[in-house]
């Protein structure tokens, strides 16, 4: 049993004095093994691209500047509206859908929107009669009203990504929906309804909170040139043309989903 226990001793340790030799043999006749790294962690990187659709609110305030051409109220008087300027402010509400694409930190996107509003506004204004040629020293009052009582835009949008964060302008076209009244004690009461049509540039700020879900605020002006609107009054009988000018300011904030395109991409 001892001279079993010596040997196998004995065994062991020539194993152990021959296995860097082994190894040694090993290397020159096959090279080393190969260093195994493990695999780079991935790196989830946020995109702007894809389309959205989405609901806002907000304020508005605005500018009107109306001047009113003479009109005949029967064969020997003539009515001269002066020209009114009416303030108009309130609320609106409505939804957007767009699209974005990404490029590196550059977002390009197309956006429409539409708004119901309620930004009203009403003035004092004065005509001056003529009979039979004879200016009265007289002026008849009135009241003059306005409601836009709908909007909305479409517009490029270009945009700077700060990955979650998208600090954007945009610029297109804008409507408006306008309704005005003019009330008179002594005069004919008028009343007109048009859909006007201008430019808008805006800028705002959306930052996405969610891979899908957004939030943003942003400003927008609208400017509408000079048009031409015949106004009836109740009876049918008068007609009042009228060249009006707009201008609105609207400030809205909203929420957007998107999808399509995955809203991550991923990175090794």
């Amino acid at each position: 049993m001892k001279i079993l226990t010596v040997a196998s001793i004995r065994v062991m340790a020539l194993a152990a004095a021959l296995q860097p030799a082994a190894a040694a043999d090993t290397d020159v006749l096959y090279g080393r093994p190969p260093v195994v790294y493990p695999p780079q962690p991935a790196v989830v990187i946020f995109t702007w691209t894809g389309f959205y659709f989405g609901a806002h609110s907000g304020g508005g305030w605005g500018h009107n500047d109306e001047n009113g051409s003479p009109y005949n109220l029967g064969r020997l008087i003539i009515i001269t509206p002066a020209p009114v300027g009416v303030d108009v402010s309130g609320w609106l509400a409505g939804g957007q859908i767009g699209a974005n694409y990404q490029a590196g930190s550059w977002v390009f996107g197309a956006e429409a929107d539409a708004s119901g509003a309620n930004l009203t506004g009403s003035t004092a204004c004065t005509s001056t009669p003529t009979v039979a040629g004879a200016g009265l020293a007289v002026a008849l009052p009135a009241n003059c009203s306005l409601k836009v009582a709908g909007l909305g835009t479409i517009a490029a949008r270009l945009g700077f990504a700060l990955d979650r964060v998208l600090v954007y302008g945009k610029g297109g076209a804008a409507w408006a929906n306008d309704k005005y009244d003019l009330t008179s004690a002594v005069l004919p009461t008028f009343n007109g309804n048009e859909t006007r049509w201008g430019w808008m540039v805006g800028a705002g700020v959306e930052y996405a909170f969610f891979d899908n879900w957004s939030a943003k605020i942003e400003y927008n002006y609208l400017a509408f040139s000079t048009s031409n609107l015949q106004f009836t009054d109740s009876t049918g009988q008068f007609f009042l043309n009228t060249g009006i000018q707009q201008q609105l300011h609207l400030v809205k904030a909203g929420i957007n989903y998107r999808w399509g395109w995955a809203p991550v991409g991923i990175r090794y």
